[in-house]
């Protein structure tokens, strides 16, 4: 029995029974009950805290995967945008669409040369039989138990404080400014990953996470996000980084006043960069002393000396042959995970299987940023969420229920 509902259970029991002179099932009684219940609920959101995931990097973090977008040449939809694989890949992606009340199925269009193709298209009142068109306008579907706050900002603006605060969809706090509602990062399916798995043991607006993203475009570890235990100055960009956590955490009732009265959870921090220190040979060199230091420094700093971390590696080139520093790179977030004292805690991601062709199979072939492929973006999320949520089922952080992810 969850401690959740053995205080609900316990504010019925207490609730005196009804004398021998008063029907115990009176419209008045049972209106009592529902209040108490009410109240009890409400006073149970406001201690359940808000379970809070810091998601950290450079561009890649900052999204660059592509939501919709014509090719010229063929006036059809790009392979791997989010939209085409919504429409290709309904059983995958197909829920992220908004359908607004409206029906969705696959539909198969049958060709007099023998092809045929696959559409998620909507039926509303039309009969199934005359559906044969393909998603026209986008609408995509908003998870209101996942919050997001981040920092769209320019890439050397290092102000301590978010700019962007909303529910999950497709787009939002993603890409450059500029690109509002354009693009995506590891963000989109992170969120639902582990909005999924709280809301597997939690229930109602109790079941809400934060997701807290943070990153700027062309940054290095050695540099910019350069933590305080390895030798040389701090970086800016991670000093900002650290100011906007604790500004954004202590604000939380400004910025989401619908959650007044909660208080917060660092559960985990998800970080993915590595591709300016794989520019560089001494960069690349140090990277995995660099990102240790990382490890330790931000969970001193934030005051949580086990905080979970999922290192996503660099692997947008896939396994194809590349320059040595950015291989070393690479096995620097691959092996910092396997460090005694990180055990249990800190989990590496080998994102090479996730790197695509570049187009026409992707929708560009900006290598150095997954080919603005939206699979190759959310894969990234979806194994960034399971290893945190993973390591938070290991270490039993969400009490006695089990978690599914997915």
């Amino acid at each position: 029995m969850t401690k959740n509902l053995a205080a609900l259970l316990l504010v019925i029991l207490s609730v005196p029974m009804a004398t021998s002179s008063e029907s115990r099932f009176a419209p008045k009684s049972t209106a009592n009950y529902a209040q108490l219940f009410r109240q009890q609920q409400k006073s149970l959101q406001e201690k359940v805290p808000i379970p809070v995931f810091v998601l950290v990097g450079q561009s890649n973090m900052v999204g660059h995967g592509i939501l919709s977008e014509i090719d010229e040449s063929t006036g059809q939809e790009k392979n791997a945008t989010l939209k085409w694989l919504a429409t290709n890949v309904p059983e995958q992606f197909g829920m992220l669409l908004e359908d607004d009340g409206d029906l969705y199925h696959i539909v198969t269009t049958n060709h007099d040369d023998g092809t045929s193709l696959r559409r998620w298209g909507s039926i509303g009142k039309m009969n199934k039989s005359k559906v044969t068109q393909p998603i026209q306008n986008t609408k995509w579907k908003t998870r209101r138990d996942v919050l997001v706050a981040c920092n769209s900002r320019d890439v050397d603006d290092v102000s301590p404080h978010t700019t962007d605060h909303g529910k999950l969809r497709a787009g939002f706090c993603a890409g450059d400014p500029g690109q509002k509602d354009q693009q995506l990062g590891p963000e989109l399916r992170f969120g639902w990953a582990v909005g999924d798995a709280l809301s597997n043991y939690w229930s109602g607006d109790q079941s809400k996470a934060l997701l807290l993203k943070i990153a700027w475009g062309g940054k290095s570890l050695a540099v910019d996000f350069r933590p305080p235990s390895s030798s040389g100055e701090v970086g800016p960009f991670y000093t900002s980084m650290i100011a906007i956590i604790n500004n954004t955490l202590t604000d939380i009732s400004n910025i989401f006043p619908d959650e007044a009265g909660r208080s917060f959870q660092l559960l985990g921090f998800a970080w993915h960069q590595g591709w300016n220190d794989g520019c560089d040979d001494e960069m690349a060199k140090e990277y995995e002393t660099n990102l240790e230091n990382l490890i330790r420094d931000v969970r001193k700093d934030l005051h949580t000396p086990n905080l979970p971390f999922a290192i996503a590696a660099t692997g947008m080139v896939g396994y194809t042959e590349q320059p040595e520093r950015r291989r070393e790179v690479i096995q620097a977030e691959l092996n910092v995970s396997k460090y005694p004292e990180f055990d249990g805690t800190v989990v590496s991601v080998d994102t090479r299987p996730f790197a695509r062709d570049p187009s026409p199979a992707s929708p560009t072939d900006f290598i150095y940023h997954w080919n603005s492929n939206a699979e190759s973006y959310w894969l990234l999320g979806q194994n960034l969420g399971r290893s945190i949520m993973n390591i938070i089922l290991d270490r039993q952080m969400v009490n006695d229920k089990a978690v599914v992810v997915d």
